[in-house]
């Protein structure tokens, strides 16, 4: 995956099994995606997923690396959407918390820099 955008990359997550029903209330409730909103839906469903399945879920790994590729393949506000969306909606009192956080792979070297480059492209 390349070059993903906003919306495309948030659109990836209705293919992600069980959350295809929340994606398309999500759409029909509110007439158009809105993706910082649909990704506080994502981390309450991955809890619930964990709950439900533990920490080896499948679904649960699949939307780590759908997450993972969003900051290595994403641009700048992908980057804004994951960091932002999933940290602000991941209660660290959820007993899911620690599953989610630990499935995260570290990012690549080359995706570190290329957020840094893009973070500090915004001061000058």
């Amino acid at each position: 995956m390349t070059g993903l955008t906003y919306d495309s990359f948030a659109r990836q997550f209705r293919n992600l099994p069980g959350f295809d029903r929340i994606y398309d209330e999500h759409v029909a409730y509110h007439d158009e995606l809105l993706p910082h909103v649909l990704f506080g839906d994502l981390v309450r469903f991955l809890s619930a997923e964990v709950e439900l399945h533990g920490p080896e879920s499948a679904t649960l790994k699949q939307a780590m690396l759908l997450l993972e590729n969003g900051m290595s393949d994403g641009d700048s506000r992908v980057h804004e959407l994951v960091s932002v969306s999933i940290l602000e909606n991941l209660e660290p009192e959820d007993p899911s918390f620690g599953a989610i956080r630990s499935s995260r792979r570290p990012m690549s070297s080359a995706s570190c820099r290329r957020r840094r480059r893009l973070n500090y492209s915004k001061f000058g």
